[in-house]
């Protein structure tokens, strides 16, 4: 696998530990910022494959942007966001929760906006970094919540620039940019309707080029006391999209999908790139942890023209491809450089840490699942935490101990199958050892019946995804 400069193999632990219970009580008043706290800026692409990332070993295009993210921090090569598609994934993330908890299983579909939106007794990370003296903004694509009182500006975030579930990237081409009609029901191609704060505003420009200058521009703004910024690109997702510029640069690509999508993500890296050097030259480098992932894999109906590499599955699908993704943290000085870590970990744990290096609250409002790792982060301390995480969607689930992942879905006869895997073994989930690991099969079931108590039934009605695993028909919710 292709890897970019210094590269130190690490098996270090990263998960989330079982579920809290949700306990009661309200966060305190915003306090004054205590020093020396690091700002803390997640970038989340949107549909980015495993093997997009030539960090990844990805040769489509190179990445070197968020490849040197990699190569100056952490890169962990088994990371995993808690949703197989957008807005699950990014309930957890802005919660700290897994999104269970509060019935957030897939994507809102067909109900009312209001009711679409992320539970208003639900606490974003947002608003515990506010309430602990952080500027807090969220500059992209938000996918929680479109009705009145539930933007952005409303959950914690201070300034808001960005769309709030499905937008495009083009509004007006200009000679040599393309676009491509691929389908699927998630393609937003014929709206695009921007916001600052509440505000509809018009900007004509490349979505990813907007965003990446709102980006720099807050920096400017809020580089004087530590801030959270939550940049969460909608690329690489439907409509593709792209500008003469970044097609330039792909001309030998001669699929001309593939050539569109090299071409977006060179601008999604051309952005991180941008961030980077701004934290270089406003002497921000060493006080800023910058975390970057994809909300979920790349979707099947791009037919190839994205990539998750060596799993199974895609978005929308609880197999490997659907929702681990890559994943890196830098912050010099702090991470080691050129750090890999092997074991399994989910996007949960960024959120909490994050709480926890603005010494923000963690103990009222709903329990939070992640687990602190500044001391994993660090170097200090690579012992690995509890091993055990979990996947819902709807009627199906699955869950993660060590290298065995334990499925239960949904068939298309009725009733559900089950599936066991050794991924240390069989990373695409090719060979189901259900029947010869009986045992293991009944305590990681006992496992996820213990830890979905906690949790209430999911709010939305699934999307159906039939595929087949291992021989077998089934039926993934998304």
């Amino acid at each position: 696998m292709h890897r970019p400069g210094k590269s130190i193999a690490v098996r270090v632990g990263l998960a989330a530990f079982l579920g809290l219970a949700a306990c009661a009580g309200t966060l305190p008043a915003p306090r004054a910022a205590a020093p020396n706290r690091p700002n803390i800026i997640f970038v989340i692409g949107d549909d980015i494959g495993y093997g997009d990332i030539s960090a990844n070993g990805g040769t489509l295009v190179q990445t070197p942007n968020i490849d040197r993210i990699a190569a100056e921090g952490v890169r962990f090569t088994d990371g995993h966001v808690t949703g197989t598609v957008c807005s699950p994934s990014r309930a957890g993330i802005m919660t700290g929760r897994y999104q269970a908890r509060f019935g957030h299983d897939v994507n809102p579909v067909g109900v009312k906006p209001v009711d679409a939106a992320l539970p208003s007794d639900q606490v974003t990370i947002a608003s515990r970094m506010h309430a602990a003296g952080y500027a807090t903004g969220l500059i992209g694509k938000w996918h929680l919540g479109s009705a009145p009182g539930y933007f952005p500006t409303d959950r914690g975030f201070d300034e808001f620039f960005g769309f709030l579930a499905s937008s495009r990237f083009i509004v007006k081409p200009q000679p040599g940019d393309e676009m491509a009609d691929v389908g699927g029901d998630e393609d937003g191609s014929g709206i695009r309707r921007l916001f600052r704060g509440t505000t509809p505003v018009q900007d004509d420009g490349y979505l990813t080029d907007i965003f990446s200058r709102e980006t720099l521009n807050y920096i400017d703004r809020h580089k004087a006391k530590p801030f959270f910024l939550v940049v969460t690109h909608y690329a690489n997702h439907v409509p593709l999209q792209a500008t003469k510029p970044y097609l330039d640069r792909v001309r030998d690509v001669a699929d001309p999908n593939k050539r569109i999508y090299a071409a977006m993500t060179l601008a999604l890296d051309d952005a991180v790139g941008a961030l980077l050097q701004k934290l270089k030259s406003e002497g921000l480098d060493n006080n800023t942890l910058v975390v970057f992932m994809s909300d979920n894999g790349c979707p099947a109906y791009l037919n190839g023209t994205c990539t998750n590499g060596p799993l199974s599955g895609h978005k929308r699908d609880l197999r490997e491809g659907g929702h681990r993704v890559p994943m890196m943290a830098r912050w010099p000085g702090v991470i080691p450089s050129g750090v890999v870590s092997s074991a399994p970990g989910l996007s949960l744990v960024f959120s909490v840490t994050a709480l926890a290096l603005a010494n923000a609250d963690r103990k009222s409002g709903p329990g939070l699942d992640g687990h602190d790792i500044r001391a994993l982060l660090s170097g200090k301390d690579l012992r690995a935490p509890h091993d055990i995480r979990f996947w819902r969607a709807g009627p199906s689930y699955a869950v993660r101990v060590g290298p065995w992942k334990l499925l239960v879905v949904e068939t298309k006869a009725g009733g559900a199958a089950t599936f066991l895997f050794n991924l240390d073994n069989d990373l695409a989930e090719a060979r189901n050892l259900a029947k010869d690991q009986q045992g293991r099969v009944a305590q990681m079931k006992a496992a996820y019946t213990q830890w979905d108590k906690a949790n209430i039934p999911p709010r939305f009605v699934p999307r159906k995804l039939p595929v087949v695993i291992d021989g077998t028909p089934v039926l993934m919710s998304y």
